[in-house]
């Protein structure tokens, strides 16, 4: 069985839409308004006026900063705190991202304010009805509707909608895409190659003085993660460079402007050694077609009107304590995936194994160069799910964090929210 979800990534579902409520009423609009408008059918009534009379106590923020680093956990920035300064001044808690706790789910997640169920994209690899097996992050070929395949409406189109103008911030490479046009969608794409350069656009952007709700997005600690490890120096040689980016943005910072720091999902690091052979055993797969997932969140897929049960529990007794292991109506049950929108279930495998201990799953056959990685996520373990809320320019010290909580309480219950 899955463990129980604590807020299935409800917290990191809230930042966008509450940062630009925050800007509505920066604005001289009505945040609860936005919020209703951002939310709509899954926002009750009580929690958008809850949190938008908070909204209301906070100091007014002309412009946003969402800045999105990819591979940096809650638990990974804390063990090198040391290294980034900057990060380390400012107002920050413990948040959890979705299940799985993979990039394509997350970044989603965080630019539509839907959780993984809602928004469709529910895993790395995952089963296409008419191309079978696709990455969420490349395979985008032949998806022509995207809107199809993935199911929320990004949330710039409220930005804009509020008076701010929506910016998303990456690299020249990410300009164009599947994913990009996915999730990015009403925003206006501007590129930096390096860490400093998509700096120096949002910079420049807020030095204009139109109010922009602006999404930037790092991905330079995950390359060095899954290449290297996130214990790695290439890894903290990115974190420093990070940190001394954000350093000098923040100091030329107008007082208006509010930043959010968070991220998709932490890192775990996973050597040759640690790494387990699904096909050691070619009985356990006779009745597997597909293999989805990633290595710490895999989705066996099974032939046609196999009992995925028998095979669910043989998994579990052999990986003794190694994964959590659970049928697909048993995971979706356990509602990790949030409230399920008719034909994602059928997007997941018959049985899901998520690496429990510091494992990954492979088969013989796989890429080496899948072999080779070491950072791995994915799965439901605290340095996975754990990633941080940091708070900095107009919003450090503010009660923004709580806000957050009441926009997510309102939409999935939390813990001791009932």
């Amino acid at each position: 069985m899955l463990p129980t979800a604590t807020d299935n990534g409800a917290r990191l579902a809230a930042i966008l839409p509450t940062g630009i409520a925050a800007v509505a009423h920066g604005l001289g609009q009505d945040p609860g308004a936005a919020l209703d408008t951002m939310l709509g059918p899954v926002l009750s009534d009580g929690g958008a006026s809850e949190a938008s009379s908070q909204l209301a106590s906070l100091p007014p923020i002309r412009s946003l900063v969402v800045v999105v680093v990819d591979g940096l956990g809650h638990a990974n920035l804390k063990a090198r705190a040391g290294h980034a300064p900057a990060l380390a001044r400012l107002p920050q808690r413990r948040i959890e991202t979705v299940v799985p706790s993979t990039t394509g789910a997350a970044l989603t997640t965080i630019t539509t304010g839907r959780l993984p169920g809602t928004h469709g994209l529910v895993g790395y690899r995952i089963r296409h009805p008419k191309l079978g097996m696709v990455s969420t992050l490349k395979e985008w070929q032949g998806i022509e509707d995207r809107r199809s395949w993935q199911l929320a409406t990004p949330l710039f189109a409220a930005a804009r909608e509020v008076g701010a103008r929506p910016v998303a911030i990456g690299r020249p490479s990410h300009a164009q895409g599947g994913l990009t046009e996915a999730i990015l969608t009403g925003a206006d794409y501007q590129a930096g190659q390096r860490i400093e350069d998509r700096f120096a656009v949002a910079s420049a952007l807020i030095r204009e003085q139109e109010p922009v709700v602006i999404y930037l997005y790092i991905d330079e600690l995950d390359k060095a993660a899954h290449e290297q490890g996130w214990q790695s120096g290439a890894w903290v040689r990115r974190l420093e460079q990070f940190d001394a980016a954000l350093d000098g943005f923040l100091r030329g910072l107008p007082g208006n402007v509010g930043v959010v720091i968070t991220a998709d999902h932490g890192i775990v690091d996973v050597q040759p050694h640690q790494q387990i052979l699904l096909d050691s055993d070619p009985e356990r797969l006779k009745d597997v077609v597909d293999i989805g997932g990633e290595p710490r969140f895999r989705s066996l897929y099974l032939r046609e009107g196999t009992d995925p049960e028998p095979i669910a529990r043989q998994f579990e007794e052999s990986e003794r304590g190694r994964a959590w292991v659970a049928t697909r109506a048993e995971a979706v049950a356990s509602g990790a995936f949030g409230p399920m929108a008719p034909g994602v279930a059928d997007r997941l495998g018959d049985i899901i194994i998520a690496a429990r201990k510091q494992v990954a799953y492979y088969c013989s056959d796989d890429d080496p160069r899948a072999r080779a990685m070491v950072g791995q996520h994915g799965s439901l373990s605290e340095d996975e799910r754990g990633v941080p809320l940091i708070l900095g320019g107009a919003l450090a010290g503010t009660g923004i964090a709580s806000v957050v909580t009441e926009v997510a309480r309102s939409r999935i219950p939390l813990p001791g929210s009932a």
